[in-house]
């Protein structure tokens, strides 16, 4: 395919990209005209014409010239700063998010309609491969809400996603911890619903107040106790943090049951909650999914009644799909439920700021046919850090609600119209807390049942990365000047987190905002890329951690896959004791698979000049990225760099996983070890001669084997061990006298400084560190037992498989004669087969029969041939005869055929004749009558003798023309 220079795309001028469901990619792009423009490339086949340069299926595939299927110019034009892109699964629409030019603190959206437009002129750049020209139309572009995020500078945008259950939906998240869903085939001037999160046990937070207090106490509250935290606002007493009221994250819920209108909230310190039910506008759910809702909770009637109408609770099958009418339920709100990982703040460390959540849903189905389906989720929470903290999350989901009036707005203004615009009030419904009221029923029961259903989070495993953000005034840190000189481009970011502190929040909105940025989370459960698949071997997790100035990794979650299994029904998952402990998880879990796939450092290293460091930092940073979902392809991670590369990543298979696992174990721990998991690495990569040749690799050895097992604990549980960089004790203040004493004023106040650090920071680690030892302690005692147990098998299953080898040894030597002895006949077959006649064709037996036939009529003709040639030497011969016996006299041989017509014209004209002269004797009888009248008609005038000469005359001329009529008569001879 020809690639002209006006039909590739600059990726250098592209600042956001994204991808929909069928593999293609949307990219903004900076325009020659200093304007911002939309264009479409080919996902798919740019990864295959990328792979098929490389040669390579299994390396990254790397774009660097696309060319453009489509290009979009918004009318009116963009006139803001774009940050970011999302676009619908269907690829019919597109948001843009950015900020102002005039303001930067003012957040700018915006929604382009793919689906319709009108087609205009091909300019420069919009030309397609092959020569043929792209497609370039006009797309009107749509201001989401321009008045609120006008009118409110300082406002920060955490999240904005599409709704996976309902496409023409849009759910936002800005700091002001409110969730506004829009509707794009209606007005986005305004919030078709506005959810305020409030998660503060007493009263709502004061957002725009001096302080930065979590809440008001309710009343009968104890006082704040002066230790280093207070229990004001959910606090668990004593040394516990209060919990943070920032929502700073969501996913949605799974398509089964009320998780299609549920939302997963993630707060600041890493708690998760949920909130629902919310039900966008026309919204389109199953029949089957209704009748199975009103069996299941029969408190939920009414709110199924009014969000559906009462034909959809009454008669549901009378339609296959029932539609989300326009609702408002008075007197009660969507409840926040939660936590659902209660002990968060023991698993994640102090001062850690959680900024992002990715979720996966596993769809099950249980064995009997009228249970209802079920899901298994696998969440990740990512925080600032760089510490990743992978859940499962299993349980039946169930709608809460709270005491909370909400308002509504109708076009019409009437109080019986349906509402454009809702705005609930969202508390927190803490489980098993008493006064909690549902739809139609409340007490202590509702609050007992909300807390039976609650779905439950058990942490399976933790990740340590590189963090996200640089941390400062850590001295000795990763130090490099690439590092540094990639850390420059958010300097700005960092100076915004530092003012924001006092911005009336209680957790920085620029620090959360600056760390999504910094650091992007996706998650894909399924080999097309999806974040929802089906329970079997191919819903294997593998997140994917791209920084803006590190690099990427993959993620693999093994167990993610088998957690359907393992759980069974939800029913009987974590959440059905309300403890979420998981304790129908195995004891054993494998461990999950970290790869480096992109490292910026190292690219950025590779400048040929050490004064060019610092721009090839800048070049390797990445500047987005997304996952590219493809049926043909399978799902990716599709990262695009500054320096305009496009990098496709893919996740590796299980084969490849545990392979790579092993090699690096194996070379950490001996060299002779890694020797030998390269040549098996050989032998399974196709190259079984040369392993043969080699020689047998002998087995390694106990110490070889306890070196690996040493090695695998120390990378797995080496964090542990070692406290973090931030965990260091202060160091003594500058110009302290050396040796340091505790009777100096200085070495008192070191000694006091490193006791306040130790307290604060120290003993928080150790104690969960030690608790987290010791069941990993135990548990490993039970893992020695089995591991030594499969050893035994193993060496039983190793004699086993050595007889099969030498009875296969076998079998190749008898499959290898025979093939000699095959090769030996065919050659034998071959020569008889040239040697003897070959045997005719159909079309060679086709010409011999009509060969045969064309012969056949040869002959027939021949004969026809030889008769009229017999019959002219006779009529020859007889004339030679007759010419010999009469000479000179030629007799006429007339047929008697001919001579009885002659005879018959003969009488014809006889009669003829006969019939003339009767007619000629009836003319001259009727001249003479004519005559006579005439005469005496003459006579009786007195005409004289004149008069009669003519007359007669006149008879006598019609005679003689009469009988000269008759003489003319054709005469036969």
């Amino acid at each position: 395919m020809s690639r002209e220079a006006e039909e590739v795309v600059d990726l250098r001028d592209v600042t956001a990209v994204d991808a929909d469901a069928a593999g293609n990619i949307y990219a903004v792009q900076r325009q020659e005209d200093s304007q911002l423009g939309i264009v479409i490339l080919d996902g798919r086949q740019e990864v295959l014409e990328a792979q098929q340069r490389q040669g390579s299926l299994q390396e990254p595939a790397q774009i660097t010239a696309p060319v453009a299927t489509q290009a979009v110019r918004p009318q009116p034009a963009i006139n803001f700063d774009v940050r970011g892109l999302q676009v619908a699964p269907s690829g019919r629409y597109l948001l843009l998010h950015g900020v102002s030019y005039q303001d930067s603190s003012i957040v700018v959206m915006a929604v382009v309609d793919l689906h319709g437009g009108q087609p205009i002129a091909s300019g420069p750049h919009t030309r397609g491969g092959g020569g043929h020209a792209a497609r370039l139309k006009s797309c009107r572009l749509h201001p989401v809400d321009p008045v609120l995020f006008g009118s409110r500078p300082g406002l920060v945008l955490y999240q904005a996603s599409w709704h996976p259950h309902s496409e023409e939906h849009l759910v936002v998240l800005t700091s002001d911890n409110r969730l506004r869903l829009y509707r794009v085939t209606h007005s986005l001037a305004v919030a078709e619903q506005t959810l305020h999160v409030v998660l503060a046990a007493g009263g709502a937070p004061q957002r725009y107040g001096l302080g930065l207090g979590l809440g008001t106490p309710t009343a009968g509250a104890a006082a704040p106790s002066p230790g280093p935290y207070s229990s004001a606002a959910g606090g668990g007493g004593g040394g516990e943090p209060p919990a943070s009221t920032d929502v700073v994250a969501f996913a949605f819920g799974p398509a089964v049951g009320w998780g299609t209108f549920s939302l997963l909230l993630l707060a600041a310190d890493g708690l998760v909650y949920v909130l629902g039910p919310v039900a966008p506008f026309g919204m389109r759910c199953a029949a089957a999914m209704l009748e199975r809702l009103g069996q299941e909770e029969a408190a939920a009637t009414e709110w199924l009644e009014v969000v559906f109408g009462l034909d959809a609770v009454q008669n549901p099958s009378a339609k296959n799909r029932w539609q989300v009418l326009p609702h408002v339920v008075e007197g009660v709100s969507p409840a926040v439920v939660g936590p659902l990982n209660p002990r968060a703040r023991q698993e994640l460390p102090l001062l850690a700021r959680a900024s992002s959540l990715a979720v996966s849903h596993t769809l099950t189905a249980s064995a009997s046919a009228s249970s209802t389906p079920s899901s298994v989720s696998t969440a990740v929470v990512g925080s600032t850090e760089g510490r990743l903290l992978a859940y499962a999350l299993a349980g039946p989901w169930a709608p809460a609600w709270c005491d909370s009036a909400p308002q509504f707005m109708s076009v019409s203004g009437t109080a019986n119209a349906a509402p454009s615009a809702v705005r609930y009030k969202c508390t927190l419904r803490a489980s098993g807390a008493n006064g909690t009221t549902g739809l139609t029923g409340g007490g202590a029961a509702a609050a007992a049942v909300a807390a039976a259903v609650t779905p439950g989070m058990a942490l399976l495993d933790v990740v340590e990365l590189p963090p996200a953000l640089p941390r400062r005034g850590a001295g000795g840190g990763r130090g490099d000047a690439a590092a540094a000189s990639a850390s420059d481009a958010d300097e700005a970011e960092e100076e915004d987190d530092d003012d924001a502190l006092g911005d009336g929040y209680g957790v920085s909105a620029s620090a959360v905002a600056a760390a999504r940025r910094a650091m992007s989370l996706h998650i894909q459960a399924s080999a097309t890329g999806s974040t929802a698949a089906v329970a079997g071997a191919g819903a294997t997790a593998t997140v994917w951690v791209c920084q803006r100035a590190g690099g990427c990794w993959r993620v693999t979650l093994p167990w993610s896959g088998m957690l359907a299994l393992w759980l069974g029904d939800a029913s009987r998952g974590p959440g059905a004791g309300g403890g979420g402990s998981g304790s129908a998880l195995p004891a054993e879990l494998p461990a999950p698979v970290v790869s480096c796939v992109y490292d910026a450092t190292a690219a950025a290293q590779s400048s040929a000049t050490p004064a060019a460091s610092a721009t090839a930092a800048g070049r390797a940073a990445a500047v987005c990225s997304c996952l590219l979902v493809s049926p043909l392809l399978g799902g990716g991670l599709l990262v695009l760099t500054a320096a305009g590369v496009l990098r496709y990543f893919q996740p590796a298979g299980a084969a490849s996983l545990i392979l790579e696992q092993q090699q690096q174990q194996l070379a950490a721990a001996s060299p002779q070890a890694a020797a030998q998991q390269q040549r098996a690495a050989a032998v399974s990569a196709g190259t079984p001669a040369r392993a043969a040749a080699a020689g047998p690799s002998p087995s390694p050895s106990p110490e070889q084997r306890k070196a690996q097992v040493e090695v695998h604990i120390k990378s797995v549980y080496g964090n542990l061990i070692a406290p973090p960089a931030d965990r260091k004790l202060p160091v003594p203040p500058a110009g302290a006298p050396k040796p340091l004493t505790v009777a100096s004023p200085e070495g008192l106040r070191h000694l006091t400084d490193c006791v306040a650090a130790l307290r604060g920071k120290h003993m928080a680690f150790l104690h969960g560190a030690a608790v987290d030892l010791q069941s990993r302690a135990d548990a490993l005692r039970g893992e020695a037992g089995k591991h030594a147990a499969a050893v035994a098998e193993l060496a039983e299953l190793a004699a086993v498989l050595e007889g099969r080898q030498e009875a296969l040894e076998a079998r190749l030597s008898r499959v290898k004669l025979l093939h000699d002895n095959l090769v030996e006949r065919a050659g034998m077959l071959a020569s008889l087969h040239w040697s003897l006649p070959r045997a005719l064709s159909r079309a060679e037996i086709a010409a011999c029969d009509e060969l045969s036939g064309a012969e056949s009529r040869l002959g027939s003709v021949q004969g026809q041939w030889a008769t009229i040639a017999a019959r002219a030497r006779k009529l020859c011969e007889q004339r030679r005869s007759s010419g010999a016996g009469s000479v000179g006299v030629r007799v006429a041989n007339i047929p008697e055929a001919q001579l009885e017509k002659v005879q018959d014209a003969v009488m014809a004209q006889y009669s003829g004749l006969a019939a003339a002269r009767s007619a000629l004797a009836a003319l001259e009888r009727t001249v003479a009558a004519a005559a006579a009248d005439q005469t005496a008609e003459q006579l009786d005038k007195g005409l004289g003798r004149s008069g009669l000469t003519d007359m007669a005359a006149t008879a006598a001329g019609a005679m003689a023309l009469a009988r000269m009529g008759l003489g003319a008569s054709p005469r036969v001879v």
